[in-house]
């Protein structure tokens, strides 16, 4: 099979490997969509270690090619996507379900890289344990399926923020994260969603997917807007979801632009790693909240599923690039270029 390869910092090579060969509980799949995601990006050029050569891709869909010995509810030609997480189902954080936390977390495609280790989906074919692999919905396209990965994340990030219908939220970041929970926002019932963006077009995005106010903070005050739209009171929930350095700063930041009692989910991280300076008084006597969010469990990752196959969000729409795997070095130089959102490579 035909499969990109990644050996450096932008040393991404096609080569032809072996079909990978399945166990008991294991299930081949051929891959027909697959999308980049910052996680692929920070690999690419070098800025997180892993065990090279890799191939990357962990956003994906495709057809069942077989299934291995013990798989019951998954057959040949079904139409699946997975969740590219392997958890050991041992430790403490995975006999609490939360399999996100998993102290020996594996994946996909360098998806994480403690534990279980495979090939990814920039490849025509993709191997993955059987327990981690989830029919597509009937009515659902192959591009749509290849985004339930990133809508579960973006689920389990308002999940954590507790929003409730008619409650304000700020999304700071509008890339393909931050305009998955503008879309997710607005079925949930916000009352007002506010979206932070220094680039115009992905602001413009922002409008379409339902924001009702969009700020770009080199024209304008984040702060004097929230506080006119809110009536003085402030946003009940901030996600912080852009990532890079800027994060720290974002963070302290976001506690001015919160109600009291709101809420605050650091969705992105930094790299490298950033200490952030934080003012105690607010959360203290504003009973304000600040909450990581990383990834999802299971069970975020079903009801991602379920939400996408009810077609009420315009999934599609977030896939503005598509390109063949031979074409993978100008599909990842399109996504580092912020020209578009989502980049699609079709094996």
């Amino acid at each position: 099979m035909k499969a990109a390869v990644l050996y450096g910092p932008k040393d991404l090579r096609i080569e032809e490997k072996p079909i990978p060969e399945i166990s008991k509980r294991e299930v081949l799949i051929r891959v027909k969509v697959t999308t980049i995601c910052p996680t692929d990006l920070r690999k690419y050029l070098g800025h997180t270690t892993f065990k090279k050569p890799l191939v990357l891709g962990h956003e994906f869909s495709g057809v069942v090619e077989e299934v291995g010995e013990g798989v019951d509810f998954i057959e040949k030609g079904d139409r699946v996507n997975a969740l590219p997480f392997i958890s050991c189902g041992n430790c403490r954080y995975c006999r609490m379900g939360r399999h996100n936390l998993c102290l020996n977390l594996g994946g996909i495609g360098g998806a994480a890289e403690l534990g279980v280790k495979l090939d990814g989906s920039f490849a025509e074919y993709v191997k993955v344990p059987a327990e981690n692999v989830y029919k597509l919905g009937r009515n659902m396209t192959y591009l749509e399926g290849s985004l339930i990965e990133p809508l579960a994340a973006s689920l389990g990030g308002l999940l954590k923020a507790e929003l409730a219908p008619g409650e304000s939220i700020l999304i700071i970041g509008a890339g393909p994260m931050g305009l998955l929970q503008v879309m997710l926002a607005k079925i949930m019932g916000a009352g007002k969603i506010i979206v932070s963006d220094l680039l115009d077009k992905r602001l413009e995005y922002a409008e379409y997917f339902g924001a009702d106010v969009v700020i770009n903070p080199m024209r304008k005050s984040v702060y004097d807007i929230i506080m006119k739209e809110t009536y003085d009171y402030g946003v009940d929930v901030v996600m912080l979801s852009t990532g890079g350095s800027i994060m720290a700063s974002l963070a302290s930041e976001a506690l001015k632009y919160t109600a009291k009692g709101g809420r605050i989910v650091v969705f992105a991280g930094t790299w490298p790693p950033k200490e952030a300076m934080l003012d105690i008084n607010p959360i203290h006597y504003g009973e304000k909240k600040i909450v990581g969010s990383f990834i999802y469990n299971k069970e975020v990752y079903s009801r991602a599923l379920e939400i996408a196959a009810s077609g009420r969000l315009e999934l599609e729409k977030l896939i503005t690039h598509r390109f063949s795997l031979d074409e993978i070095k100008k599909a990842f130089d399109t996504a580092l270029s912020k020209e578009g959102l989502k980049v699609a490579i079709m094996p």
